[in-house]
């Protein structure tokens, strides 16, 4: 059952890319991640012990360099659900029902924000900044409340 559920969008991608897919982590990003991930490291009780991570080249960058800092056994998961466009219907009851424990999933706007929205309704999150987390925690009940923010320095 899901207790803890870690939602991060990727850091700044570069400017300049032949396609969205393809489009790198720039390095300001992977700054913006590390800061991120030394944040959870400095703040959690528990941390994440699985990464699902959307396709796209941003976000599989920005994964390797949360996972690194994390020290997670466990390699990090591509999950097709995760892309920008996806329902966060659909992905919600996916994490939700995954059977894992402590997740961060690592995905783009406008998901990110639509999925905090579509695990604690009412939530006002409309928007993440670059490498921004939102971090969940789950009762008993499997109701979600949003702990806490964590922003790139």
């Amino acid at each position: 059952m899901l207790k803890n559920l870690w939602i991060m969008r990727h850091g700044l991608a570069e400017n300049k890319f032949e396609s969205d897919f393809t489009r790198a982590l720039s390095e300001v990003g992977k700054k913006q991640a590390e800061s991120v991930a030394k944040q959870l490291i400095q703040n959690e009780k528990s941390l994440p012990k699985k990464m699902l991570v959307s396709p796209f080249k941003r976000t599989q960058e920005t994964a390797n360099v949360v996972h690194s800092f994390l020290g997670l056994s466990e390699p990090f998961e591509n999950e097709e659900l995760l892309v920008h466009f996806a329902d966060p219907k659909i992905l919600g009851d996916f994490l939700i029902t995954s059977g894992h424990e402590e997740l961060i999933v690592i995905s783009h706007m406008p998901i990110v924000a639509e999925l905090c929205q579509y695990i604690q309704p009412g939530c006002d999150i409309y928007g993440f900044q670059t490498a921004q987390v939102v971090k969940f925690e789950f009762d008993l009940d499997g109701v979600a409340s949003m702990e806490k923010i964590y922003l790139a320095d």
